[in-house]
């Protein structure tokens, strides 16, 4: 064990497809741990969504780096004999079938813990595995719908409730399973034992938002009345700016900054909740004033009087920029046919090394041969194996 890989020596197997479950396991992978990723012969679904092709598109390189990859068939016999194999030496072993999938499989933790006691197990899936809609499919958007996520995100011209497309709740429930994992495993030095987790997207979904929904029940879900005005982004003559002017003292050099000494000398305009009942007529004028200088003309006056600001930066401009580089926010890698890519390096994490192997994302299958050996199968059994499509392996990978 280490501070930078303190999971080393920790075997997973991860069976899950998507975001969640996957991102759990990346996470487990970037901590150290040799994480197998289980996947049929088209591979995870993630496989075929958002840009990228043969297999490696974005969200399956986001979610999968450092694993090693076999493509099994599970509808199989031997495919499954397999997969008990791997289950059987796993310290973890992770899902996201719907509710009642892998008992009918053969591979729920009442089966895997049979022979298997010390296994932390975690199931992911959108709604439980209890209640009315437990064995009901979902996806982020559909918990941004169902959680209120999206009635707190409506556009400000057409008033329809919008979601957010960078999957923040897959996310943050992929964060919180691993979270979980981690600590069944610290937990385990002590007690021998392993233990199931039981994680949705409706509970990541809650923790994520936590502090609106309190602020909901606090006022009985009326409009928020205090808080900082204006916060609020801006269109200048070349982008846009996003601006917080956070504390009351601040809003006269607001003012006059804007050419509006006169909103500044209003008492009623003196806090954030009297602007906010005047918002309408706020933004706009400064909206008008913010229109005719640039980005940086104004982020430099704000800067100087302490009001917070920033450009909207695209990713290009962040990925240039010199604080991003600074941090060593990314680190680029080759990934197979897609070319290199940006990996973040996450608070507390080893920083990847560029192309090493902890970087890579494999095709679909590239290390079946590998795992089969190392299960005890010799080249023979793995040659029968792939002729029988049992397992799968990339085809250049099989013509060599």
């Amino acid at each position: 064990m280490s501070h930078e890989y303190p999971l080393e020596g920790i075997r997973v197997v991860d069976a899950s497809q998507g975001i969640a479950g996957p991102s759990a396991g990346m996470m487990l992978a970037r901590y150290g741990a040799d994480v197998v990723k289980v996947e049929p012969r088209d591979g995870d679904w993630s496989r075929t969504i958002t840009a990228g092709k043969d297999g490696m598109t974005a969200m399956a390189i986001a979610t999968n780096v450092g694993k090693r990859s076999i493509a099994l068939d599970l509808k199989h016999p031997q495919g499954c004999e397999l997969l008990h194999k791997l289950a059987e030496r796993a310290d973890v072993f992770i899902e996201n079938f719907r509710t009642g999938v892998m008992e009918r499989l053969g591979f729920s933790y009442r089966h895997v813990c049979a022979y298997n006691p010390n296994v932390v197990y975690l199931s992911v899936t959108g709604f439980g595995q209890q209640g009315p809609m437990q064995s009901q499919p979902a996806t982020d958007a559909i918990l941004q719908a169902f959680t209120g996520m999206m009635s707190i995100n409506r556009g400000k011209q057409d008033n329809v409730p919008h979601r957010l497309e960078c999957w923040p709740i897959d996310i943050a429930s992929g964060q919180y399973a691993f979270q979980a994992v981690s600590m069944a495993l610290y937990a385990r030095r002590d007690t021998g034992r392993g233990r199931y987790i039981d994680a949705s997207l409706l509970q990541g979904a809650a923790g994520l938002q936590t502090v609106r929904m309190i602020e909901h029940v606090i006022t009985g879900g009326a409009p928020v009345a205090g808080g900082a005005f204006p916060v609020a982004t801006f269109q200048t003559s070349d982008g846009s700016i996003n601006v917080s002017v956070l504390k009351d003292h601040l809003w006269p050099p607001f003012c006059r900054m804007i050419g509006h000494p006169d909103l500044a000398q209003d008492p009623s305009l003196a806090t954030g909740q009297g602007r906010r009942a005047r918002g309408e007529e706020i933004l706009r004028i400064a909206a008008e004033a913010f229109a005719t200088n640039t980005s940086d003309h104004w982020c430099a006056q704000m800067r100087e009087l302490g009001i917070l600001n920033e450009r909207v930066n695209a990713y290009d401009e962040l990925f240039k920029h010199a604080q991003t580089a600074a941090m060593n926010v990314f680190t680029w890698s080759e990934q197979a046919v897609v070319g290199r890519v940006p990996h973040p390096n996450l608070p507390g994490l080893q920083p990847l090394v560029v192309d090493a192997p902890a970087t890579k994302v494999p095709r679909i299958g590239e290390h079946s041969r590998a795992v089969l050996a190392e299960l005890g199968y010799d080249e023979a059994q793995v040659r029968r194996m792939l002729d029988e499509a049992v397992v799968f392996e990339p085809l250049d990978a099989r013509a060599a």
